[in-house]
């Protein structure tokens, strides 16, 4: 007697019900803690609500209340500012660091590894202390030497200036997240076989082209991955600027990021309704920076292979 398709089915559940009762922990989980928040969001983006009562339904009001906030378009520039220059700079400096370890360090580069990434394992706040000694309007180092150098007392605010404020939470992003993209650029670096270097070498080929005609293009997944990387802490920044200015976010708001937006109307405010709308805001800011990050990466690497 031929057994059906649905007998079969059960048939094979029943055979397997160990494994399925296994996995089922995990689907729990991740269905409570990750794909109901994301789902309650998009729900709570197109409602009123103080996290008490009952949510109102007002449509679209949050995302075009949030447009029309200058806090909110503030934030908006104050992030694309700490993201380009943050990532552009630790990008850079990681990537010379990790070659001239690669190519000039023979033994200890693990050492160097271990030294680079000891930034990225002091926690913000610690960080932010550090640099306020350095940067206090009273007794900072850097007022000091000032003083010392030009013979009167110096007393600048380093930290309540808008215009310096911004230049020094990148300073402290450089400084935290720099020996992280050295590590990737070095795992690049030591995926790229030596052979192809030799070979070069013997045909005459210089420094700078080696690295411009052969590491940048072998290493263009790992520049991808890094930028992309940067880009979604970058537009999430929040560490750093609320640590470093107190959760005020500086002088006339000088350094309130998209993160701390979103925090202040979502958790001190009791807005979540705006404070999920923001949330979807990064989240389609990231997705478009991301497919816009993969175009041109295929378009190098397919320039590169031509």
């Amino acid at each position: 007697m031929a057994i059906s398709g649905s007998g079969k089915g059960v048939a094979r559940l029943r055979r397997d019900n160990a494994f399925y009762l296994s996995i089922a922990p995990f689907f729990l989980i991740f269905i409570v803690f990750s794909v109901f928040p994301v789902l309650f969001s998009m729900y709570l983006g197109f409602t009123k609500w103080d996290g008490f009562g009952d949510p109102q339904f007002i449509g679209f009001e949050n995302y075009a209340r949030a447009l029309r906030d200058p806090v909110f378009q503030k934030a908006i520039g104050n992030t694309i500012y700490l993201w380009f220059w943050s990532t552009l700079i630790t990008i850079g400096l990681a990537l010379v660091l990790s070659v001239l370890i690669n190519d000039h360090v023979a033994f200890g580069k693990t050492y160097f590894r271990m030294v680079f990434l000891l930034p990225l394992l002091v926690a913000p706040a610690i960080a932010a202390i550090i640099l306020r000694l350095f940067f206090s309007s009273n007794g900072g180092i850097v007022n000091l030497l000032s003083g010392a150098v030009s013979g009167t007392p110096s007393y600048f605010d380093w930290l309540g200036s808008e215009f310096w404020i911004k230049p020094l939470v990148t300073l402290l992003v450089v400084w935290r997240w720099t020996g992280w993209y050295i590590i990737i650029f070095l795992a690049g670096l030591q995926s790229i076989p030596r052979d192809v270097y030799e070979a070069a070498r013997m045909d005459g080929v210089g420094r700078w082209a080696i690295f411009s005609r052969i590491t940048m293009p072998l290493l263009l997944p790992s520049i991808a991955f890094a930028v992309i990387t940067a880009t979604l802490g970058g537009l999430q920044m929040f560490d750093e600027p609320y640590v470093l200015t107190q959760g005020l976010g500086g002088t006339n708001n000088s350094t309130t990021t998209i993160g701390m937006y979103l925090y202040a109307t979502a958790f001190t405010q009791l807005n979540f309704g705006l404070g999920s709308a923001v949330s979807w805001y990064i989240f389609a800011a990231v997705v478009v920076l991301t497919l816009v990050y993969q175009a041109i990466v295929r378009r190098a690497q397919a320039g590169a292979a031509a």
